[in-house]
C-alpha cells in the first residue's frame, strides 16, 4: 500500500491524461508547422488544446504560450518583459517577494547583473507587506515589473495578487505607464479560482504536472498588448515568443488535466479543506508541541508543520520505507539548508526562515500536500505511520 502526500512537488498523472498523451503520440504525430494532412491534424489538436488551457485560466487562446514548465514560464515572463522594457527605457526596478520560487528569485538576481534594481517584500507569517509595496512604488517612478506568487510553494500562503494589481494600477512612471504585474500561479492553477482577466495581471505562469498532467509542459499567459522579447530563437513557434517544435503529446495531456481540474475544482477544494482539517486535528491531538506553519486562509492543499526535536531526514526515510511519501520542503529547494543572516538578498533564501520559522526548526519541519485524489484513508494511514516513527510521548517529553 502506498500513500502519496507530496502533490505540491508533483501529482500522479490522471488516467485520462495518460490516455490523451498516448493517443496523441500514436495518432497525431505530425509536426504542427508542416503543411500536409498530418501537420494540419497536429495543428488542429494544438489549437484545441490551447483553447482548453486558456479557458482554464480565463484567458483568450492567443494569450497562452506553451513552455517546458513553470520554471521556463517564470524566466520568460521576467526576462522577456524586462528586455522589452530596457530596449526603449533602459533598466529600471523590479519588486518581488522574499518567498518566491527559485525560478523567480534567481531570474531577478540575473536581472540585477544587467543593471536592474530589486526590492524584496517580506511576508512574516504569510502577511505580505503591502505597505512595503506602496513605499517601493512611491519611492521610484522606475518600477517596471512587480512579481508576486499566488500560492507559496512550501507554506501554502495565498498572497493578495488582486491588491498588488490595484496598487500598481495607481502607480505611474515618468512615461505614464504603470508597472507590469506577474504572478507565479503554479500552485494555484487548477486548485483555487484563477481568472487572469478578472485578476488583472499582465503575466501569469502555470504548469501541468501539479494537477495530474505530464511533466515537461507549462504555459505563460501574456495579456494582449504586453510586449515580451523572446529568449529562445529558432523557427518562430508560439508566435515567435518561444521557438521549438511544440511537444504536442504533453500539451494534449496538459489540456486534458486542465479540463479535469476546471470541472472538478470546487469539489476538490472542498475535499482538500476537509482533509486539511482532519490532518491538523489529528496532529494536534497526538503532538502537544505541534507548530502549524500554514495559515487557515492559505491553500487547503498544502499543510506545513513543525515537530520540535525530530529529524525530518530520518522521519521521511522511515515513512518512505513504509510507503508513505511527503517532503520537508518544496523539491526545488531541498539542497538549501541554511541562510546566513543578511545574505538572503544575494542568494535564494530558505523560505521557512523568511516566513518567521526559526532556523533551529529547519530539520524538524514537514510539508504534506494533497491532490484531488487524496482520501481520508491516506491521511489516517499517514498519522498511523507517523506515530510509529514519532511516538506521541516524544512531543510530551520535549514540551
Amino acid at each position: 500500500m502506498e500513500t502519496y502526500l507530496d502533490n505540491a512537488a508533483t501529482a500522479p498523472m490522471h488516467p485520462c491524461v495518460v490516455d490523451a498523451v498516448t493517443r496523441a503520440m500514436r495518432e497525431t504525430y505530425g509536426n504542427p508547422s508542416s503543411q500536409h494532412a498530418k501537420g494540419r491534424a497536429a495543428r488542429a489538436l494544438l489549437d484545441e488544446s490551447r483553447a482548453v488551457v486558456a479557458d482554464a485560466v480565463g484567458a483568450f487562446p492567443d494569450e497562452i504560450y506553451f513552455t517546458s514548465g513553470g520554471t521556463e514560464s517564470n524566466n520568460l515572463a521576467l526576462t522577456g518583459a524586462c528586455a522589452a522594457i530596457a530596449r526603449t527605457q533602459g533598466p529600471g526596478a523590479v519588486v518581488t517577494t522574499a518567498l518566491e520560487h527559485p525560478s523567480v528569485t534567481k531570474t531577478v538576481r540575473g536581472l540585477k547583473r544587467d543593471g536592474w534594481r530589486a526590492t524584496y517584500l517580506d511576508a512574516p507569517g504569510g502577511a505580505l507587506d503591502m505597505d512595503g509595496l506602496s513605499a517601493a512604488l512611491d519611492a521610484s517612478d522606475e518600477v517596471r515589473l512587480v512579481s508576486v506568487m499566488s500560492v507559496q510553494s512550501e507554506l501554502g500562503y495565498r498572497f493578495p495578487v488582486d491588491r498588488v494589481v490595484d496598487a500598481c494600477a495607481a502607480a505611474r512612471g515618468r512615461d505614464g505607464a504603470r508597472p507590469l504585474v506577474h504572478t507565479d500561479a503554479v500552485q494555484a492553477f487548477g486548485k483555487i479560482p484563477l481568472d487572469a482577466h478578472r485578476l488583472g495581471v499582465d503575466l501569469l505562469s502555470f504548469c501541468s504536472h501539479k494537477v495530474g498532467g505530464p511533466k515537461g509542459v507549462g504555459a505563460l499567459y501574456v495579456r494582449r498588448g504586453v510586449n515580451l522579447f523572446t529568449t529562445a530563437f529558432g523557427g518562430g513557434q508560439e508566435r515567435g515568443l518561444r521557438s521549438g517544435t511544440e511537444a504536442l503529446p504533453l500539451i494534449a495531456g496538459f489540456a486534458e488535466a486542465a479540463r479535469i481540474a476546471r470541472t472538478e475544482q470546487g469539489a476538490a477544494q472542498a475535499r482538500a479543506a476537509a482533509l486539511r482539517e482532519r490532518l491538523v486535528n489529528a496532529l494536534r491531538c497526538r503532538y502537544a508541541d505541534l507548530i502549524l506553519n500554514s495559515r487557515d486562509d492559505g491553500s487547503p492543499f498544502i499543510v506545513n508543520f513543525t515537530l520540535p526535536g525530530t529529524d525530518n531526514r530520518r522521519v521521511l526515510e522511515r515513512l518512505s520505507d513504509a510507503g508513505v511519501y511527503l517532503s520537508a520542503s518544496m523539491a526545488c529547494s531541498s539542497n538549501h539548508t541554511t541562510v546566513p543572516p543578511g545574505t538572503w538578498r544575494e542568494k535564494h533564501p530558505l523560505a521557512l526562515q523568511l516566513a518567521g520559522v526559526p532556523a533551529r526548526f529547519t530539520r524538524c519541519t514537514y510539508r504534506v500536500s494533497f491532490s484531488d485524489r487524496t482520501t481520508d484513508d491516506d491521511v489516517d494511514r499517514f498519522i498511523a505511520e507517523l506515530g510509529e516513527v514519532v511516538p506521541a510521548r516524544l512531543a510530551q517529553r520535549i514540551a
